[in-house]
């Protein structure tokens, strides 16, 4: 009798050690993540910085003003005439995916050039992911 409460304990206590220490490592790493996301949200603000000290902007490395939506539209057309054909398509169909499932902006552009505010257009493709494996 001894002996089945002694593996019943042991049956029960094993598991539960095992999902407090995974739990506290996965704690440990989120705080980690977090951590990163937030020292390269700080290098992409000093970033765009650095790019407006610079000459002049062109391309996807111009930094987009999403103050409102017609400053937006001016720093999309500014994008046009300084980049290439690929680079413009890959940047509107970018910004197509973000209206549709970026959920803050709710399908509304003027609260996505919002969100987008002081990103580049390379920052803006990366931040859909697109090629990257799942």
């Amino acid at each position: 009798m001894k002996q089945n409460r002694l593996a019943i304990t042991v049956l029960i206590t094993i598991p539960l050690l095992l999902l407090a220490t995974f739990s506290a490592q996965s704690e440990t790493e989120q705080s980690g993540t977090e951590a990163g996301a937030t020292v390269s949200e700080i290098s992409t603000a000093s970033d765009a910085v650095d790019s407006e000290d610079k000459a002049e902007a062109t391309g996807l490395d111009i930094v987009m003003d999403g103050s409102s939506l017609e400053a937006f539209e001016k720093s999309m057309e500014q994008v046009k005439e300084t980049s290439t054909a690929a680079e413009y398509k890959a940047l509107k169909g970018a910004l197509d995916y973000l209206l549709l499932y970026d959920l803050g902006a709710k399908r509304n552009k003027a609260k996505l050039a919002e969100r987008l505010n002081g990103r580049t257009g390379n920052e803006i493709i990366k931040r859909v992911g697109w090629g990257k494996s799942r």
